[in-house]
């Protein structure tokens, strides 16, 4: 299995290529860069800087999403990191997180991500496009930069199938059923497209603490679980929530501080603790234990067909063990 980490540039650049250098020197394969402009460094940049410290890894957003550039102004950042990675570039896209809350808006519909999809499909194959009712120039250093795609529900799951050459998926070790199910309609959806299905790549992001103790890991990841509650926005999935905590997850969604997203110890984690919520979010995309347990998780995860397991970093308290962890339950597969 391929292993992979998912780093922002905060406070600290030398922290942040500290992560990446040694992601870099344990083989990993993968090193991807959120995107949230209210609180952490710009993204491409961070990209560039995490290309130049991991040398053969690919080199990905996880992630970005429309309304924050042109799809002009983004498919050339990316053109123009697979030329100077010599083709290590890969776009996540999604519909919006922190990005969208900094600038007041919605997440992205999927019929939007649908023509972001095809605006970015033209682009990189150095054709015109038509956005917003206006016509738009080809790049002229266009490059075939894969497109991967960050799903949730089961629209995204399908246009994953339909149009990505990867889905993005979020699974924690709690619920591994759940991660089949999806992995599947994204397949099904390929299929039905007239693609091969085998040939859609899965990764996996987990909120991840390699640690002996349970307890140790939640500490560590407090700030990832805090964002748990920000994915709980549909009518649907809200409709599923305990009635004692659904006011609560609404309550928090409205005084989330993206500015602080994923930061530890922070005004977003001492709410959630305040609120009395980390003991409901900390099971969803976490992955906690030792090493052995690691090393179990992602034997389940290959046989399910994913590739790669990405470990997210930006939240975490003490991110350099779980790369080391990760790397060590790798070498037992």
């Amino acid at each position: 299995m391929k292993l992979g980490i998912c780093s922002m540039w905060g406070p600290s650049i030398d922290l942040f290529r500290s992560e990446v250098r040694l992601a870099s020197e344990l083989d990993y394969d993968l090193i991807t860069i959120g995107d949230s402009p209210a609180g952490w460094h710009e993204m491409v940049t961070s990209m560039t800087i995490a290309a130049l410290e991991a040398p053969n890894a690919q080199i990905g957003s996880l992630v970005t999403s429309p309304f924050m550039r042109h799809p002009l102004v983004a498919a050339n950042a990316f053109s123009t990191l697979d030329e100077l990675t010599g083709g290590r570039a890969v776009l996540g896209l999604a519909t919006g997180g922190s990005t969208i809350l900094a600038v007041g808006r919605m997440p992205a519909t999927q019929k939007e991500i649908r023509a972001e999809l095809a605006a970015y499909r033209g682009l990189f194959a150095g054709e015109p496009i038509e956005w917003e009712g206006r016509p738009v120039k080809p790049l002229r250093f266009a490059r075939p930069v894969p497109i991967y795609y960050s799903a949730f529900g089961p629209k995204a799951l399908a246009l994953a199938g339909e149009q990505a050459d990867g889905a993005i998926l979020f699974a924690g070790d709690q619920h591994l059923e759940g991660l089949e199910a999806k992995i599947a309609a994204v397949r099904d959806a390929a299929t039905k497209a007239g693609r091969d299905a085998d040939a859609i790549d899965i990764w996996v992001t987990s909120f991840i603490s390699v640690r002996p103790e349970r307890q140790q890991a939640i500490d560590d990841l407090k700030a990832f679980i805090s964002v748990n509650a920000m994915a709980i926005r549909t009518p649907e999935a809200l409709a599923m929530l305990p009635p004692n905590v659904r006011p609560l997850i609404e309550a928090y969604q409205t005084r989330y501080d993206p500015s602080e997203h994923v930061v530890v110890g922070g005004k977003n984690v001492q709410m959630m603790d305040e609120m009395g919520l980390t003991e409901f979010l900390q099971d969803f995309d976490t992955i906690t234990g030792p090493e052995p347990h690691m090393t179990d998780v992602m034997r389940k995860m290959e046989a399910m067909g994913v590739s790669t397991l990405i470990a997210a970093l930006p939240g975490h308290a003490d991110p350099l063990v779980t790369i080391r962890g990760l790397a060590a339950a790798r070498k037992e597969l």
